[in-house]
């Protein structure tokens, strides 16, 4: 579905708008895809994984700083 778009400057811009059956068809192939890639993750990724938040990332790289580690990129 296309929704226009009033621009500040004149003209309209086209807005994509998902149907009821674009996100069913979306959500199933992502959770397809999903349980195909995440095996393949590492386990020291935090970003967008289902389970995880970035509470996980900050308890982790606490954990880094208190085995000495000095310099943690997240």
């Amino acid at each position: 579905m296309r929704k226009e778009i009033p621009k500040p400057s004149g003209g309209v811009r086209l807005l994509g708008i998902p149907t009821v059956l674009d996100r069913l068809v979306q959500q199933a192939v992502a959770q397809v895809l999903q349980q195909i890639w995440e095996p393949t993750f590492s386990a020291n990724r935090f970003g967008f994984r289902p389970g995880r938040s970035q509470h996980d990332v900050l308890k982790q790289a606490k954990k880094y700083v208190e085995d000495g580690c000095r310099h943690i990129v997240a």
